[in-house]
């Protein structure tokens, strides 16, 4: 899923490779010189900062400390860690931000790209089952302390935070009056009112080919898909959409779920469940989530069903 450039004439630009992605923002009317610069060290900062693949940064820390330790971060991380407790406690834990060990059991010890990958251990290590969170956090001074061992792997839900954090910076301090933020298919826009942003759906096997396309003014898209990041363990395929509940990659006919809402985080965690559930008890949940929204889904036949909220 991608914003579509041709009709940004007006528009400044910044395109940026981070997070094994593209990042494509687009902003008119900022009355700040060096957005640019900032908004590549802020996508920078997660990329290094956030990432489970480099052991040595802020993420880490908190995942090598043992129960009981504290730890101090940044405001950012902090925030997005809480952000995404909230996530699993609202959906009874089918998204969870704490499936490091079940990735990397399934084979996702790398990053993307990959088609294959050794078994790591005998059995599934043992999820966050606990009504509580697994971290205290402490909101006076920003630290952290680990209740369990359960490791944090924020995958999407950091990019999305990410973008969404950059759109409402370029928005209420830049001043900018329209604008767009495109980080890999997570996407938040604002407009002036005239600007209507059109964004293309792709084809859950053919990234090339749009199945469909959307025109947005304000909002945020979010799309998750099975297919992309899949390879081969053994003799079966894996993906990397785990269920929170069981730490398995889920099983569904859906290929491929977008989901149009408020904000990044929300549509980025709603997409996810559109794997999780289905019918009305679907969108009771995603109702849960945010009430306003719209779907797009993907089936194995490639069909496509939409639905919407209020």
């Amino acid at each position: 899923m991608t914003a579509k450039p041709e009709d940004h004439d007006d528009f400044d630009f910044l395109v940026l490779e981070a997070m094994n992605t593209s990042f494509y923002i687009a902003v008119s009317n900022t009355h700040i010189s060096n957005w640019k610069e900032i908004m590549t060290g802020w996508i920078r900062y997660v990329e290094k900062e956030w990432s489970r693949f480099n052991p040595n940064n802020e993420l880490g820390l908190l995942n090598r400390l043992a129960p009981g330790e504290t730890a101090k971060v940044s405001p950012p991380l902090f925030d997005v860690l809480y952000q995404a407790e909230q996530y699993r406690e609202k959906t009874k834990g089918y998204f969870s931000p704490y499936l490091l060990a079940q990735m990397q059991y399934h084979g996702y010890t790398n990053s993307f790209p990959f088609q294959s990958s050794l078994k790591v251990g005998n059995e599934v290590p043992v999820i966050c089952t606990d009504e509580h969170t697994p971290y205290d956090f402490n909101f006076e001074t920003f630290t952290i302390k680990k209740r369990s061992e359960n490791q944090i792997d924020l995958g999407g839900i950091g990019k999305g935070y990410a973008v969404e954090a950059a759109a409402r910076w370029l928005k209420n301090i830049g001043g900018a009056k329209s604008g767009i933020v495109d980080g890999g298919g997570d996407i938040t826009c604002w407009s002036d009112g005239k600007k209507e942003w059109k964004i293309g759906v792709a084809h859950p096997f053919e990234e090339k080919q749009e199945m469909a396309n959307i025109s947005l003014k304000n909002g945020s898209i979010a799309t998750s898909n099975i297919v992309y990041r899949s390879w081969v363990q053994e003799k079966g395929i894996k993906h990397h959409l785990l269920n929170g509940k069981t730490g398995l990659p889920v099983e569904s006919e859906i290929l491929q779920a977008t989901v149009i809402t408020e904000n990044c985080q929300d549509a980025e965690v709603m997409a996810k469940l559109c794997f999780m559930e289905k019918d009305s008890t679907l969108m009771e949940a995603l109702a849960g989530i945010n009430p306003h929204y719209s779907v797009l889904l993907v089936h194995e036949d490639e069909t496509i069903t939409t639905f919407k909220g209020r």
